[in-house]
Parts: C-alpha cells; structure tokens; sequence
C-alpha cells in the first residue's frame, strides 16, 4: 500500500507539471531532409537545419519540437537522420510523411503513426494521413473525435500537426501550392468532417503542416513563394513550415505565454540573418 501511495504522489506531481500554467515554447520544421534536387544523396538531416540545433537548443522553454514529415529521403537513411535528431535536448516528435517509410516499419521505430498528448492545459494530435490517401477517416478519425471530446473542458487550446496541408484546395485554399500531390484522393474529407468538426471545439486550434519548401520560387514552382504561410479563419489558424529550396528555408518556433497567448517565430536559414523573412503572419496572401 505504501508504494502505491507513493505511485500515486509521484503520478499526481507529474500531472500537476504537465497542466500547470507556464511560458513554454516548440518548434516545427517540415521537409528535414531538404532538397530532392540535390544530387549528393544526403542521408540526414538538411544541413542548414542541422546548423541551427545548437540555437534551437539554447531556446528557453522550449519543451518539443515536431518534425513535420518527410525527415528521410527514403526509410532505409533513418539511422543517418536519427544521429542528427539526438543533438536536440528536448523530446522531438515526428508527423510522417510519404518519404518516411511504410506504415508498419515506421511504428516499429517510432510507435503509433498518430497520436495525442496534453501539456500545459494544451492538447497536442499529430495524425497521418497517408493513411487513407490524405483523408482522416475510419479508427484515426474516431481517435481524433475522441482526443477532443475527451480533453474538451480541460484544455485551452488544440495543436494539430500533419504533413500534408490536408486544407488544401484548389479553390478555398490554392496557396501555397503544396510540394507534391502525391496519393492525394480526388476529394479529401478536411472542409466536409475535419473543419467542423474543429471550428464545433469552440476552442482555438492551430493546424500545422510541412510539405512545402522543397522546391524555390527560382525552380521548379517559378509562380509561388510556397516555403511558408499563415492564415487565420475565426478560432482556425493554419500554418505551413518547410525547406529545400535554398533561399526561403525556415523552421518555426511557436512561443505560448502562462496568460495563453500564441506567437510565432520564423526562422530563416540562409544567410545570417534569422529574421531574415520578416513575421510569420505576414504573409497571408489568399486569391
């Protein structure tokens, strides 16, 4: 009996760590392993990435970060790629994209392809939908519904995070036009079940997503500026986050303050200049 009180004690401080209101920080990176162009077959992480850790690092607060698929080339180079991410001090978490595996290698290495967590009274999904060719359907669609109802009066806010910008639309979302198509149905369930269904929490929930940045505005997508973007539509907020194309390459640090404000931080990696993009939220260019 005595060490199950014990047990307990121990269960209740480590709830009251991960609930309790504080100034806390993540980042997201999209496309890790960069440019697909790149003849050298690199095995790891994308090098300017890999030359910002040790700032990522020095962060304060800075609890996680979300590498937001399509972190590997192919599966067979995660050894390289996970030498790289053991440089980060703080849990790195991974959305997969179509470059990361099959389904049963991938969670054979990392667990669960979707999965959610609560972390100072915010609640954090990452799904898969290379599942069912980009929609959120059948057991994950049920765990999704679930994760929110379940969580629903206790947190304050939802972080949802994938790999492909599974709100893109040609006609309701055409930019940025997003890396690649690929296995993307001819209609995907987002703007039918998932934005309902979101907007229905009542709470404010951040979308975020990491296929784009592969290719720059002097290559191959000539006609978009398709590294980042931002868009804020009543309690939905969406954010895209990527590199590869070598000269609009960027991750994103997401701060919250202990009051529950949210801010980003756009992080350039060419050149010197980190700021070098300007604010994040500005740029919320829609047709």
């Amino acid at each position: 009996m005595k060490k199950i009180g014990i047990l307990l004690l121990i269960f209740s401080l480590i709830s009251c760590k991960a609930s309790k209101n504080e100034n806390y920080s993540f980042f997201i990176a999209g496309h890790a392993y960069g440019n697909p162009l790149d003849k050298a077959d690199k095995k790891g992480l994308y090098d300017l990435f890999k030359d910002k850790i040790p700032y990522v690092n020095e962060q304060k607060n800075m609890k996680f970060g979300v590498l937001l698929g399509d972190v590997v080339r192919q599966g067979s180079f995660w050894p390289e790629a996970q030498k790289d991410i053991s440089k980060f001090e703080m849990p790195i978490y991974i959305a997969r994209g179509n470059h990361d595996g099959p389904l049963e290698q991938f969670e054979q290495k990392f667990g669960k392809s979707y999965r959610s967590f609560v972390q100072n009274k915010s609640l954090f999904i990452i799904l898969d939908p290379n599942i069912d060719k980009w929609n959120i359907s059948g057991e994950q669609l049920t765990f999704l519904k679930n994760a929110i109802k379940t969580n629903e009066k206790t947190v304050q806010k939802i972080f949802i995070f994938t790999h492909q910008m599974i709100w893109w639309h040609k006609r309701k979302y055409p930019e940025p036009f997003p890396n690649s198509l690929f296995n993307k149905s001819p209609e995907i369930n987002y703007w039918s079940e998932i934005e309902p269904l979101l907007k229905e929490s009542n709470k404010p929930v951040y979308l975020f997503a990491g296929d784009v940045g592969s290719f720059s505005k002097e290559h191959r997508k000539k006609d978009h500026i398709i590294e980042y973007d931002y868009y804020k539509d009543k309690n939905l907020t969406y954010v895209s986050t990527g590199m590869g194309g070598g000269v609009r390459d960027n991750f994103v640090i997401v701060d919250v303050t202990k009051e529950g404000n949210v801010s980003f931080r756009l992080i350039h990696l060419n050149g010197n200049d980190i700021n070098g993009l300007g604010k994040l939220q500005d740029y919320v260019k829609r047709k």
